[in-house]
């Protein structure tokens, strides 16, 4: 039996590997997935380029390459923080907002097709048990609420 890590990993590079092909043929063709990462933790209201760094595990150089190459794109865009006049914020463009939208329809259909095989209950305990093991592994109880 594979690992609880293997697991992990291979489900969330099928659920990613399922995005990705609608979006790459819906999207400018040279962004990769590391460039959708980018999406997974943006605030609506906008983040700061360290603050998305930091949630994505990464250098806060690599996540402004992964930035720049959406903003080339037309995804988004930098604009000043209202917080901090002198920092600046990445925001979705109305383009970028589209392939939110996008990904979204496409999750639900990734869903519903786990849901087809593994049941309502067993997607709902998927959820629970994956919860749990954040907040093991975390130390808090967040994960449950969310």
């Amino acid at each position: 039996m594979p690992s609880l890590l293997k697991l992990l990993v291979l489900a969330t590079r099928a659920v990613e590997d399922e995005l990705n092909a609608e979006l790459r043929a819906r999207l400018p063709g040279d962004l990769r997935p590391a460039h959708y990462a980018v999406f997974r933790y943006l605030d609506p209201a906008g983040s700061r380029v360290g603050d998305l760094a930091d949630a994505a595990g990464m250098t806060q150089q690599s996540m402004g390459e992964l930035v720049g190459r959406l903003e080339a794109a037309g995804l988004v865009r930098r604009e000043v923080d209202p917080g901090d006049r002198r920092a600046r914020r990445v925001v979705c463009t109305p383009a970028g907002d589209a392939a939110l939208r996008l990904a979204g329809v496409r999750l639900a259909g990734i869903e519903e097709r786990v849901r087809a095989d593994v049941g309502a209950d067993g997607v709902a305990r998927l959820r629970e048990l994956l919860a749990g093991v954040v907040a093991v592994l975390d130390g808090s109880d967040d994960a449950m609420s969310g």
